[in-house]
């Protein structure tokens, strides 16, 4: 960790003006990292450069002036002891960017070119953002609208809150909004989604901005947003069997299908709308398949959140996705195959009943049967994220991508063949 020493500074890069000297703030000399604190500007015999009294007191904005002097350098201050406290590392031009957008306002652009807002922005104009040109652009319909409700929610309660006014306050009174009569919410698990959303938004604006994520904001609510069920559905070893050793006359074909593609399901933790609408062109990872054609990894990108998977098949996924891909098609699976979830999950019922599956056997059970095989047999959860297409954060990405190589094949393949 740098031992910054913040000192206030007049006009450090000898700018000549008629109008006066500006103030800066210089955060590290060596690389003239300054920050200009956009005050009014002043004679260069008001300025004594003493702490406290920076500016001459005969000066009519002496009093403000060094106000605002001793306000910012505390807030420099404080950022570097929330990067002290998390033993991070903090540079001096991290510094001043975490600085500039936090307590300046100052924007950058997306991945797209788009100005993002920033702190002295208003909240719903990010999620606004976000829809439009963010990470929740790519996600599914149905999961916009539950960001377009969020948006509402906010605009009601406080619209003019701004990304920097996201605290511990703001979200605890947003709770109580919509717990209130102002709204139509009538639970709170309802009232946690939306915390998670707003968690989510906050998460994308600290991620594009490069400064740190305030998990605390979100904890010690009166309210479970992390609520997981209480009971995981999955399809156990010897529900398993029983699903491959049944035999479908012809008139059941669809039903055959049915369980070939809930148990590739099983076998790659995909979501069934996630399976087929793999496309033929990218759907197997080519630089693998170049080593040796049976080196078969499914590649493509969830509809829920945009992320990319990458699925090394088994001996079982292999041969299913031989018994029904084509290479006609804009996707792997024909029309034929993919029916839609709903007739696919009227369909896995009737399964059910054939195996004695007492639970509702839908196509999410599958990911979830992954999954619990995944954790009894140890599987990496680095390994696990890459297989369900889980957000890995900025940091993690590149090292994702590194990951997706032959080494990487055999190990995951090792946990899951079947």
């Amino acid at each position: 960790m740098i031992d910054f020493k913040i000192k206030a500074v007049l006009n450090p890069k000898g700018k000549t003006s008629q109008e006066g000297e500006s103030v800066y703030l210089c955060i590290n000399r060596r690389t003239r990292q300054y920050v200009n604190l956009h005050l009014e500007k002043i004679p260069k015999k008001a300025w004594s450069g003493k702490p406290l009294k920076w500016v001459n007191s005969h000066y009519p904005y002496a009093t403000s002036h060094n106000l605002v002097i001793a306000k910012e350098i505390h807030h420099l201050k404080e950022i570097i002891q929330d990067y002290y406290k998390r033993n991070e590392i903090l540079t001096s031009e991290k510094l001043k960017k975490i600085y500039q957008v936090k307590h300046q306002g100052k924007r950058i652009k997306g991945v797209n070119g788009k100005i993002a807002p920033g702190a002295s922005d208003t909240i719903v104009s990010y999620i606004d953002y976000s829809l439009a040109y963010g990470p929740v652009s790519k996600k599914a319909s149905g999961t916009k609208k539950v960001y377009v409700t969020l948006k509402n929610l906010i605009d009601k309660y406080q619209g003019h809150s701004l990304m920097a006014d996201i605290d511990e306050g703001l979200i605890l009174g947003f709770v109580e909004f919509m717990r209130s009569d102002a709204t139509e919410i009538k639970s709170d698990t309802t009232v946690a989604k939306y915390v998670d959303r707003l968690k989510v938004i906050y998460r994308e604006y600290c991620d594009q901005y490069g400064i740190p994520f305030k998990k605390r904001i979100f904890d010690g609510l009166d309210v479970d947003s992390s609520k997981k069920p209480d009971k995981i559905i999955y399809v156990n070893d010897k529900q398993y069997e029983s699903l491959l050793k049944l035999k479908f006359p012809k008139e059941e074909r669809r039903l055959e299908i049915t369980r070939d593609i809930f148990v590739l399901l099983c076998n790659t933790a995909l979501y069934y709308n996630d399976l087929i609408a793999i496309e033929s062109a990218s759907g197997f990872d080519p630089n693998l398949i170049k080593v040796d054609p049976e080196y078969m990894v499914l590649q493509g990108e969830r509809k829920k959140n945009g992320e990319e998977f990458w699925i090394p098949l088994n001996d079982t996924s292999k041969k299913i996705i031989k018994k029904y891909s084509s290479n006609d098609g804009e996707t792997i699976f024909p029309r034929a195959v993919a029916i839609s979830e709903q007739k696919f999950n009227q369909h896995l019922k009737v399964l059910a009943q054939k195996i004695n599956f007492t639970d509702v056997l839908s196509n999410k059970v599958g990911r979830k049967t992954f999954g619990t095989w995944a954790d009894r047999l140890g599987m990496e959860d680095k390994d696990i994220r890459m297989i369900f297409g889980h957000s890995p954060g900025s940091v993690l990405k590149k090292y994702y991508t590194e990951r997706k190589m032959l080494e990487t094949y055999k190990k995951i393949l090792s946990f899951i063949q079947r």
